[in-house]
Protein backbone atom coordinates (compact mmCIF):
# COMPACT_ATOMS: atom_id res chain seq x y z
CA UNK A 1 0.00 0.00 0.00
CA UNK A 2 2.73 2.43 0.83
CA UNK A 3 4.21 1.97 -2.78
CA UNK A 4 1.06 2.40 -4.43
CA UNK A 5 0.97 5.52 -2.03
CA UNK A 6 4.38 7.00 -3.20
CA UNK A 7 3.44 6.42 -7.16
CA UNK A 8 0.09 8.04 -6.80
CA UNK A 9 2.16 11.03 -5.16
CA UNK A 10 4.76 10.92 -7.49
CA UNK A 11 2.21 10.95 -10.93
CA UNK A 12 0.19 13.94 -9.21
CA UNK A 13 3.27 16.11 -8.60
CA UNK A 14 4.41 15.47 -11.87
CA UNK A 15 1.13 15.98 -13.93
CA UNK A 16 0.94 18.66 -11.70
CA UNK A 17 4.27 20.45 -12.07
CA UNK A 18 3.81 20.32 -16.04
CA UNK A 19 0.30 20.62 -16.83
CA UNK A 20 1.12 24.35 -17.95
CA UNK A 21 3.38 23.36 -20.27
CA UNK A 22 1.39 20.89 -22.12
CA UNK A 23 -1.76 23.80 -21.83
CA UNK A 24 0.22 27.05 -23.08
CA UNK A 25 -3.00 29.03 -23.97
CA UNK A 26 -4.81 27.69 -20.61
CA UNK A 27 -4.76 31.08 -18.82
CA UNK A 28 -4.73 31.14 -14.70
CA UNK A 29 -8.56 29.74 -13.65
CA UNK A 30 -10.92 32.25 -11.89
CA UNK A 31 -9.52 33.02 -8.16
CA UNK A 32 -11.51 33.13 -5.46
CA UNK A 33 -10.77 36.24 -3.03
CA UNK A 34 -8.54 33.84 -0.57
CA UNK A 35 -6.22 32.63 -3.15
CA UNK A 36 -6.04 36.39 -4.90
CA UNK A 37 -4.38 37.41 -1.94
CA UNK A 38 -2.38 34.63 -1.66
CA UNK A 39 -0.67 34.95 -4.99
CA UNK A 40 -0.65 38.92 -4.55
CA UNK A 41 2.79 37.76 -3.37
CA UNK A 42 5.66 37.35 -5.22
CA UNK A 43 6.52 33.61 -6.42
CA UNK A 44 9.48 33.06 -4.15
CA UNK A 45 7.75 34.71 -0.95
CA UNK A 46 4.96 31.67 -1.40
CA UNK A 47 7.95 29.21 -1.97
CA UNK A 48 9.74 30.27 1.07
CA UNK A 49 6.52 30.21 3.16
CA UNK A 50 5.73 26.57 2.12
CA UNK A 51 9.68 25.56 2.88
CA UNK A 52 9.37 26.98 6.50
CA UNK A 53 5.93 24.80 7.09
CA UNK A 54 7.77 21.64 5.82
CA UNK A 55 11.15 22.10 7.67
CA UNK A 56 12.68 24.56 8.88
CA UNK A 57 16.40 23.06 7.90
CA UNK A 58 15.61 22.35 4.03
CA UNK A 59 15.79 24.83 1.37
CA UNK A 60 15.55 24.54 -2.43
CA UNK A 61 18.86 22.84 -2.24
CA UNK A 62 16.69 19.90 -1.31
CA UNK A 63 14.65 20.04 -4.60
CA UNK A 64 15.18 20.27 -8.07
CA UNK A 65 12.13 22.43 -9.16
CA UNK A 66 9.50 24.41 -6.83
CA UNK A 67 6.25 25.09 -8.55
CA UNK A 68 3.10 27.00 -7.45
CA UNK A 69 -0.12 25.80 -8.94
CA UNK A 70 -3.71 26.88 -7.76
CA UNK A 71 -7.20 25.91 -9.42
CA UNK A 72 -8.76 28.69 -8.50
CA UNK A 73 -9.74 27.58 -4.84
CA UNK A 74 -6.61 26.35 -3.56
CA UNK A 75 -2.46 26.99 -3.70
CA UNK A 76 -0.64 24.18 -3.91
CA UNK A 77 3.09 24.41 -3.88
CA UNK A 78 5.14 21.09 -5.19
CA UNK A 79 8.75 20.89 -4.66
CA UNK A 80 10.21 17.94 -6.76
CA UNK A 81 13.55 15.96 -7.59
CA UNK A 82 13.24 14.64 -10.91
CA UNK A 83 16.26 12.25 -10.65
CA UNK A 84 15.77 9.98 -6.90
CA UNK A 85 18.99 8.17 -6.54
CA UNK A 86 19.07 6.04 -3.16
CA UNK A 87 22.09 4.84 -2.22
CA UNK A 88 22.00 0.91 -0.64
CA UNK A 89 19.96 0.67 3.03
CA UNK A 90 18.78 3.80 2.59
CA UNK A 91 15.58 6.44 2.65
CA UNK A 92 14.65 9.71 1.61
CA UNK A 93 11.90 12.07 1.04
CA UNK A 94 12.56 13.42 -2.30
CA UNK A 95 9.16 14.72 -3.34
CA UNK A 96 6.97 17.35 -0.65
CA UNK A 97 3.18 19.25 -1.22
CA UNK A 98 2.24 21.93 0.64
CA UNK A 99 -1.10 23.14 0.24
CA UNK A 100 -0.79 26.62 1.10
CA UNK A 101 -4.73 26.93 1.59
CA UNK A 102 -5.38 24.04 3.99
CA UNK A 103 -1.75 24.37 5.35
CA UNK A 104 -1.47 20.51 4.96
CA UNK A 105 1.67 19.25 3.88
CA UNK A 106 2.44 15.77 1.56
CA UNK A 107 5.88 13.97 1.66
CA UNK A 108 6.86 11.08 -0.65
CA UNK A 109 9.61 9.05 0.63
CA UNK A 110 11.62 6.53 -1.82
CA UNK A 111 13.05 3.67 -0.07
CA UNK A 112 16.46 1.26 -1.11
CA UNK A 113 15.55 -1.77 -0.94
CA UNK A 114 11.58 -1.21 -1.29
CA UNK A 115 10.93 -2.46 2.00
CA UNK A 116 14.19 -0.88 4.55
CA UNK A 117 12.89 1.44 6.51
CA UNK A 118 14.38 3.38 9.74
CA UNK A 119 13.38 4.25 13.31
CA UNK A 120 15.08 7.49 12.70
CA UNK A 121 13.72 10.49 11.07
CA UNK A 122 13.62 10.81 7.29
CA UNK A 123 16.08 13.27 5.74
CA UNK A 124 15.23 15.07 3.02
CA UNK A 125 17.35 14.23 0.05
CA UNK A 126 19.99 16.52 -1.18
CA UNK A 127 22.44 16.20 -4.40
CA UNK A 128 26.28 15.86 -3.19
CA UNK A 129 28.94 15.78 -5.69
CA UNK A 130 29.25 11.71 -5.50
CA UNK A 131 25.84 11.17 -6.04
CA UNK A 132 25.34 13.63 -9.00
CA UNK A 133 27.87 11.40 -10.37
CA UNK A 134 26.08 8.73 -10.12
CA UNK A 135 23.18 10.15 -11.81
CA UNK A 136 25.34 11.79 -14.84
CA UNK A 137 26.29 7.77 -15.12
CA UNK A 138 22.92 6.44 -15.15
CA UNK A 139 21.62 9.44 -17.87
CA UNK A 140 24.42 8.71 -20.33
CA UNK A 141 23.84 5.23 -20.10
CA UNK A 142 20.21 5.64 -20.98
CA UNK A 143 21.14 8.33 -23.66
CA UNK A 144 19.32 11.37 -25.34
CA UNK A 145 16.76 13.11 -21.91
CA UNK A 146 16.07 16.05 -23.71
CA UNK A 147 12.51 17.10 -22.72
CA UNK A 148 11.89 14.32 -20.52
CA UNK A 149 9.73 15.21 -17.33
CA UNK A 150 9.21 11.80 -16.17
CA UNK A 151 10.65 10.87 -12.82
CA UNK A 152 13.66 8.15 -12.98
CA UNK A 153 13.86 6.22 -9.66
CA UNK A 154 17.74 4.64 -9.42
CA UNK A 155 18.28 2.27 -6.99
CA UNK A 156 22.12 1.42 -6.22
CA UNK A 157 22.91 -1.92 -5.98
CA UNK A 158 26.37 -3.40 -5.16
CA UNK A 159 27.14 -4.08 -9.30
CA UNK A 160 24.27 -2.32 -10.99
CA UNK A 161 21.58 0.16 -10.55
CA UNK A 162 18.16 -0.48 -10.71
CA UNK A 163 16.16 2.28 -12.89
CA UNK A 164 12.10 2.77 -12.49
CA UNK A 165 10.35 5.39 -14.92
CA UNK A 166 6.56 5.99 -14.03
CA UNK A 167 4.42 8.18 -16.07
CA UNK A 168 0.61 8.97 -16.73
CA UNK A 169 0.88 5.97 -19.32
CA UNK A 170 3.29 3.66 -18.96
CA UNK A 171 5.66 1.92 -16.08
CA UNK A 172 9.37 0.72 -17.05
CA UNK A 173 12.31 -1.09 -14.98
CA UNK A 174 15.69 -2.08 -16.00
CA UNK A 175 19.04 -2.48 -14.92
CA UNK A 176 22.36 -0.73 -15.41
CA UNK A 177 25.60 -2.41 -15.06
CA UNK A 178 27.96 0.09 -12.82
CA UNK A 179 31.01 -1.21 -14.76
CA UNK A 180 29.86 -1.08 -18.72
CA UNK A 181 26.63 0.83 -18.57
CA UNK A 182 24.73 -1.90 -20.34
CA UNK A 183 21.05 -1.95 -19.84
CA UNK A 184 19.19 -5.34 -19.75
CA UNK A 185 16.03 -7.25 -17.77
CA UNK A 186 13.99 -4.30 -19.77
CA UNK A 187 10.42 -4.45 -18.49
CA UNK A 188 7.38 -2.16 -19.51
CA UNK A 189 3.88 -2.26 -19.07
CA UNK A 190 1.53 0.52 -20.18
CA UNK A 191 -0.96 2.15 -18.09
CA UNK A 192 -4.66 2.12 -18.21
CA UNK A 193 -6.38 6.25 -17.97
CA UNK A 194 -8.04 6.80 -14.78
CA UNK A 195 -11.70 5.52 -15.49
CA UNK A 196 -13.50 8.83 -14.74
CA UNK A 197 -13.53 12.24 -15.82
CA UNK A 198 -11.59 15.11 -13.95
CA UNK A 199 -13.20 18.09 -14.01
CA UNK A 200 -11.17 21.11 -15.34
CA UNK A 201 -12.00 23.37 -13.16
CA UNK A 202 -10.50 21.14 -10.06
CA UNK A 203 -7.66 20.34 -11.95
CA UNK A 204 -4.55 22.30 -10.17
CA UNK A 205 -2.56 24.49 -12.86
CA UNK A 206 0.99 26.23 -12.35
CA UNK A 207 0.34 29.93 -11.93
CA UNK A 208 1.59 32.35 -14.39
CA UNK A 209 2.24 35.37 -11.93
CA UNK A 210 2.69 37.83 -14.97
CA UNK A 211 -0.71 37.00 -16.39
CA UNK A 212 -2.12 37.84 -12.61
CA UNK A 213 -4.44 40.90 -12.78
CA UNK A 214 -3.99 43.66 -10.43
Amino acid sequence: MKIITSLILILFMQTASVCYAQQTQEKNPKMSKEVTEILKLVKDAIVASALNSIDGTISLENFTSATVLSNGEEVYVSFRNQYKYIPINTIYYFDVGVNITTQTTYNNSVANPYNYSTERTIPYFKLTEDIKKHIDFVKQAIGNLDGFEEDIIIRENEDFYAIEVVSETQESSYKIKKNTGEIYDEFHAHLEPIPFDVDDSEEFKEVIFSEIED
